[in-house]
């Protein structure tokens, strides 16, 4: 496979833009805080059900982008997207840094609901794959 495609080249270049203009916004601005602003423009969305909407946008946000970036290069049976879902990972780190602690504590509890979700998603579809080669061998006498 060659390093040279311009899929994955294009992917990396992206990658390095957004992890770079994460950690250049982080290192001139400093990292998004918790203020009163930032607190009035979202405290209706934060006050409905207690944060969990934000919390819920936020993880399907991150798990479109990072889950997309890796089901595109599973599908094309390459890794040239690959660094494209470090590149959201960095910018979602930043701006989770931001946030509320209890936001923080959601948030975490979420991923941990799907990183289980998925496994449990793996695991069965180990266990079907079995079971369907079992019973395509026929009954051997």
């Amino acid at each position: 496979m060659s390093l040279r495609t311009p899929r994955l080249i294009g992917s990396v270049l992206l990658a390095v833009i957004l992890c770079g203009g994460a950690l250049t916004y982080a290192l001139v601005s400093g990292v998004p805080q918790w203020n009163a602003v930032f607190q009035g423009a979202l405290d209706p969305v934060i006050s409905a059900y207690g944060g969990w909407a934000l919390t819920g946008g936020y993880v399907a946000l991150g798990v479109a982008l990072v889950g997309g970036s890796l089901a595109l290069s599973w599908f094309r049976a390459t890794f040239d997207y690959l660094p494209l879902g470090f590149g959201f990972v960095s910018v979602l780190v930043i701006i989770s840094l931001g946030l509320p602690p209890y936001i923080d504590a959601q948030i975490d509890a979420v991923l941990s609901f799907v990183m289980v979700g998925l496994c449990a998603i793996l695991l069965g579809g180990i266990f079907l794959a079995a079971v369907k080669d079992r019973l395509s061998r026929g009954v051997r006498v």
